[in-house]
C-alpha cells in the first residue's frame, strides 16, 4: 500500500510539473507563438549577417594582404609604395565590404553590434587606405607620421572586425548553428 501511494504521488507530481499546453487563443498561447516566430527571425537574420560577413571578409582580406606589404607591421624598412591600381582596388574592395551588409535586416541589439563592428572596420580601413593614397603627394617630413596613422587605423580595424566576428560566432551558436569563423 505504501508503494502504491508513493507511485501515485510521483505520478501526480509529474503531471503538475509537466508542461501543460496553453489554451488556444490565450495570452500564453499567443506569447508562445510570438516567441517561436522571433527565434526563427533572429536565426534568419543571423544567417544573413553571417553570409554578408563572409562576403565582406574576402574584400577585407585582399586589402589587408596588400597593406601588409605596403605598410609592414615592423616598420624597419620603408617598402616601395603600392601601385595606384592596387590602392584603387583596395578602395573598391573596402566599399564592397561595407555595402555587403546593406541588405541585412535590422535585428536585435546583439546583431546590430556585430553588424556595426563589421561595417565600422571596413570604413576605418578605408580611411587608412585613403590616407595611404595621399602619401606620395605629402611633404616628406609628414610621410612617417601619416604612415604611422595608416598602420594604427589598419590595426584598429582588424581589432574591430575581430569583435564583430566573435559576436557573430556567439549569435550563430545561440541560434542553433555551428561555429562561424570570419576572423
Amino acid at each position: 500500500v505504501i508503494f502504491v501511494g508513493a507511485v501515485a504521488a510521483s505520478m501526480s507530481m509529474r503531471a503538475t510539473t509537466a508542461e501543460i499546453a496553453p489554451a488556444p487563443g490565450s495570452v500564453e498561447a499567443i506569447a508562445k507563438e510570438l516567441s517561436k516566430g522571433q527565434a526563427l527571425e533572429k536565426a534568419e537574420i543571423t544567417k544573413d549577417l553571417g553570409m554578408a560577413a563572409e562576403t565582406a571578409h574576402g574584400h577585407m582580406a585582399r586589402t589587408l594582404e596588400g597593406l601588409a606589404t605596403a605598410v609592414p607591421l615592423e616598420q624597419a624598412d620603408s617598402p616601395p609604395p603600392a601601385d595606384t591600381s592596387d590602392v584603387d582596388a583596395w578602395m573598391r574592395d573596402l566599399s564592397a565590404a561595407a555595402t555587403a551588409f546593406e541588405t541585412v535586416e535590422e535585428g536585435t541589439s546583439d546583431q546590430s553590434v556585430a553588424q556595426e563592428a563589421f561595417v565600422g572596420a571596413a570604413q576605418l580601413l578605408l580611411t587608412a587606405v585613403q590616407d595611404y593614397n595621399r602619401l606620395s603627394s605629402s611633404p616628406a617630413e609628414d610621410r612617417n607620421l601619416l604612415l604611422g596613422s595608416v598602420a594604427e587605423r589598419r590595426d584598429a580595424a582588424v581589432r574591430l572586425w575581430q569583435a564583430g566576428a566573435a559576436q557573430l560566432d556567439t549569435l550563430t551558436i545561440d541560434s542553433g548553428g555551428d561555429h562561424m569563423h570570419v576572423f
